[in-house]
C-alpha cells in the first residue's frame, strides 16, 4: 500500500472484507508492507491498518519480493512513477483515479502493463454500484430504446470556506485538475460506461475562492490552517461544468464542484432514451427511479426499484432489498473484481484502458476551458 490516509483505510478495508462478505475469495490478502513520506505517516498507517511492516521508501515496497500487488492511493502526481516502476518489477497495480496527470502519461502507464502482462485496476468505484449494474443491464437489453441525453452531478461543499487550508489538491503539478478530476472523473467513468466513447467536450471552470491558508501538519482531509501565515494561491478548478457529444449521437453534460455551498455530498446521474429513462442518486443507494414509455396510460409515471440481491453484487451484501450500502461496501465489490480478475486471468471491469479514456477526456475539457471553444476527442 503506496500511501496511509483516506483511501489506503478504504482499500484495506475493502481487502479484509471481501472474504466475509463474499463467503470466499480466490486469494486471501497478506498485508505485507506500507510505504509513506514520513517515518511518522507510514508506522501509523502500518500500525493502525496491520501491514506487517512499513517503509519511507515506495520503491524498496514495490520491488519487494513478497508483494504481488501494488495498491497506489498517493497524491496524483506520484501515480505514474509508483505504477511504473512496480509494472516493471511484474506487479499488479491497483491505482485511485485519476489515473495520471496526462492522457499521455495514462496511455504509457496502459501500454506498459499491456507488456509486461500484469493486471491493472482503477478506483472508480461507483461503477460497482448495484443500481449501476442494473442501469447498464437495461440499456443493454434496448429497454431504454436510443440514449439521447446523460446528465451527471458531483458537487460538494467540502471547500467552501475559504480558510479550507492550502493542500496538494490545489497544486495543479501534483494534483492536475481541482474539481473536475477529483470529483469530475468519476461521472466521466460513468458516461462511459453507460453511454459509450465521447466525440467532443465543451467546457467552463472556475475558482472562486482565490486563496488559501497554509496548512498544519498532515497535508491531506481534515488538515489545519496557519491563519498568520501567507495565503497560497489556488492553481486549479473550483467548479468545471462541460457539455459532451457521444459516438451513438447521444449529448450529454457533467457538472463538479467542490464548494457546491449546502450540498455536502451529492452525486446523481439521470439517463433519457426513446423508450425511457433512469435517475439515480448516490445518497438514496437503495433505489433506481425508472421510466418506460411503453406503461399504460394510467400508470404512467417513474417507479422505484427497490435495490435487491437480483441486482448486481447487492446479494453479496443483503439476503432482502431496500438496504443501503457505503461507499467503502462499493470498494469491497471493487476488491472482489480485482481478485477474481487476478485469479481469472481476465481484463478487470475498469482497467488501465479505462482510466486512459477517462484522463482523456479530462484533459480535453481543461483544453477546452482555455480555448473557450468545442474540442474533439481521439477515436479508439
Amino acid at each position: 500500500m503506496i500511501g496511509s490516509g483516506l483511501m489506503a483505510k478504504s482499500h484495506t478495508m475493502g481487502y479484509r472484507n471481501v472474504e466475509s462478505v463474499y463467503g470466499t475469495t480466490p486469494f486471501r490478502p497478506r498485508f505485507e508492507v506500507l510505504a509513506d513520506a514520513t517515518a511518522e505517516l507510514a508506522s501509523a498507517g502500518a500500525r493502525s491498518l496491520g501491514y506487517q511492516r512499513w517503509t519511507t521508501d515506495w520503491r524498496e515496497a514495490v520491488r519487494s519480493d513478497r508483494v504481488d500487488v501494488v495498491n497506489i492511493v498517493t497524491p496524483n502526481f506520484l501515480h505514474k512513477e509508483v505504477a511504473m516502476e512496480a509494472i516493471a518489477n511484474g506487479k499488479h497495480v491497483y491505482c485511485e483515479k485519476p489515473l495520471a496527470l496526462t492522457a499521455a502519461d495514462a496511455k504509457e502507464m496502459h501500454d506498459a502493463a499491456q507488456a509486461a502482462g500484469v493486471k491493472t485496476i482503477v478506483g472508480f468505484n461507483y461503477l460497482r454500484n448495484p443500481a449501476i449494474a442494473e442501469a447498464r443491464r437495461l440499456i443493454a437489453s434496448g429497454e431504454l430504446g436510443d440514449i439521447w441525453t446523460f446528465t451527471g452531478r458531483f458537487v460538494l461543499d467540502a471547500c467552501t470556506d475559504p480558510d479550507v487550508p492550502f493542500t496538494w489538491r490545489f497544486e495543479r503539478k501534483l494534483s492536475g485538475s481541482g474539481a473536475l478530476g477529483d470529483l469530475g472523473a468519476h461521472i466521466i467513468s460513468l458516461a462511459l460506461t453507460l453511454v459509450g466513447p465521447m466525440t467532443s467536450v465543451a467546457g467552463q471552470s472556475r475558482t472562486f475562492i482565490k486563496t488559501r491558508p497554509e496548512p498544519t501538519g498532515v497535508f491531506g482531509y481534515g488538515s489545519g490552517a496557519d491563519l498568520k501565515a501567507p495565503r497560497r494561491d489556488v492553481e486549479n478548478d473550483d467548479a468545471t461544468t462541460f457539455l459532451m457529444d457521444f459516438a451513438s449521437g447521444a449529448s450529454g453534460s457533467i457538472e463538479s464542484s467542490r464548494v457546491a455551498t449546502g450540498r455536502t455530498w451529492h452525486q446523481s446521474i439521470e439517463i433519457i432514451g426513446s423508450k425511457g429513462a433512469l435517475q439515480f442518486v448516490q445518497q438514496d443507494i437503495h433505489t433506481l427511479r425508472l421510466y418506460l414509455t411503453g406503461d399504460p396510460l394510467e400508470r404512467k409515471g417513474y417507479r422505484e426499484i427497490e435495490l435487491g440481491p437480483s441486482h448486481g453484487d447487492y446479494g453479496a451484501f443483503w439476503p432482502f432489498a431496500g438496504v443501503p450500502l457505503g461507499v467503502h461496501e462499493l470498494k469491497t465489490i471493487e476488491v472482489h473484481e480485482w481478485l477474481c480478475a487476478i485469479a481469472e486471468d481476465r481484463t478487470p471491469d475498469g482497467d488501465f484502458k479505462d482510466g486512459w479514456h477517462v484522463a482523456e477526456v479530462l484533459e480535453k475539457v481543461e483544453q477546452s476551458v482555455a480555448e473557450r471553444r468545442w474540442v474533439d476527442l481521439p477515436a479508439y
